[in-house]
C-alpha cells in the first residue's frame, strides 16, 4: 500500500493565502517542502481522501490520472475537505473516456447535505452514506468510518483503511479520540501499520476536547494505542495537517519530532506501508 500526501496544510494553506506573519514570510522565502496546500491524500492510485479546492493543482503536480480514481472518502463538510464544485467536472463535456465510469463517494451526514444542497449536477458521481463504526468493502479495500471529534453536528469522520494485510488509520480532522473509538479498536484487535495523525496545532496548546490535535495530544493517543497493542515498534507514525499559526516549517518539525520517531508529511510525500 502507498499513501501519498497531496496537500498537508489546514484550511488557509502555508504560507496562508492573505497572511504576512513571520512564519508565512519565511515559508515563502524558503519554498520547497515548506509550501503546503490544503490537505488531501491518495491511497495507491484509486482511493482519494478529501476534495479541497487544490485538487486540480494536486493532480497536475503529482501526475495523477483523475479518471482512474474509483473511491473518494470525505471526512467532513468544511470547504478545505469538501469542495463540491470539483465533482461536477466529472461528467458531460468536461470528462471523456473515463476508465472508471462512476466515482463512489462515501461521506457522513454533513458532507452529504452539503453535496445535495450545492445545486451541482453530478452525473458520474454516486454519493453513499457511511456512519460511524460502519465497514464497507470498496474493491480491494475494507474501510471503517470512525466518529471524529470535530465540527459538532456535522457527522465528521476519520477512517481505518485496510488492503490485504496492511492497515492504516487516517485521523484528520479530529481532536483526541472518543473513548468509543479506542474501545472499537481494542475490540477488533487491530494493529496499525501506519498512523496519519492530525497535528494542526503542533506545539500550540489545545485541550483533548478540542477539534484538532498537537504533538502532545498525539503522544497521548499513541501511548494509549500502544498500551492496547494497536501500535507496535514497526508502526509508521506521520504527522500532518498543519496550521500556519504553528510555524510548520519542514526542518523545524523534523527536528521537533525526531526523538519521538515520527515522520513529517510534506506535499507530494509518499509513504510505503
Amino acid at each position: 500500500m502507498k499513501l501519498t500526501y497531496l496537500g498537508t496544510a489546514a484550511a488557509e494553506g502555508f504560507p496562508a493565502v492573505f497572511c504576512n506573519c513571520q512564519y508565512c514570510r519565511e515559508a515563502r522565502a524558503l519554498g520547497g517542502k515548506n509550501i503546503r496546500t490544503r490537505s488531501q491524500a491518495l491511497i495507491n492510485d484509486d482511493l482519494l481522501i478529501d476534495l479541497p479546492a487544490d485538487t486540480y493543482h494536486h493532480f497536475l503536480t503529482n501526475g495523477i490520472e483523475g479518471d482512474k480514481i474509483a473511491y473518494l472518502l470525505l471526512t467532513h463538510s468544511h470547504l478545505d475537505h469538501c469542495y463540491v464544485d470539483e465533482m461536477s467536472m466529472r461528467q458531460g463535456a468536461f470528462a471523456h473516456d473515463m476508465r472508471v465510469p462512476a466515482l463512489q463517494v462515501y461521506a457522513g451526514e454533513g458532507a452529504r447535505k452539503k453535496i445535495a444542497g450545492s445545486g451541482c449536477y453530478l452525473g458520474n458521481v454516486c454519493v453513499n452514506a457511511i456512519a460511524p463504526f460502519e465497514t464497507v468493502t470498496l474493491g480491494r479495500y475494507t474501510v471503517t468510518a470512525l466518529p471524529a471529534r470535530h465540527m459538532p453536528g456535522d457527522g465528521a469522520l476519520f477512517y481505518i483503511i485496510r488492503e490485504g494485510d496492511k492497515t492504516v488509520l487516517y485521523a484528520h480532522d479530529t481532536g483526541y479520540f472518543f473513548d468509543e473509538v479506542f474501545d472499537y479498536i481494542a475490540r477488533e484487535g487491530l494493529v496499525f501499520d501506519a498512523l496519519s495523525m492530525d497535528c494542526t496545532n503542533v506545539d500550540i496548546p489545545i485541550p483533548n476536547d478540542g477539534g484538532h490535535m498537537g504533538i502532545s495530544n498525539i503522544e497521548e493517543v499513541v501511548a494509549r494505542l500502544r498500551e492496547m497493542g494497536a501500535v507496535s515498534d514497526q508502526t509508521q507514525i506521520v504527522i500532518n495537517h498543519f496550521s500556519h499559526n504553528a510555524a510548520p516549517l519542514q526542518h523545524v518539525l523534523e527536528e521537533r519530532v525526531a526523538p519521538l520517531g515520527y515522520l513529517v508529511s510534506y506535499d507530494g510525500r509518499s509513504v510505503e506501508i
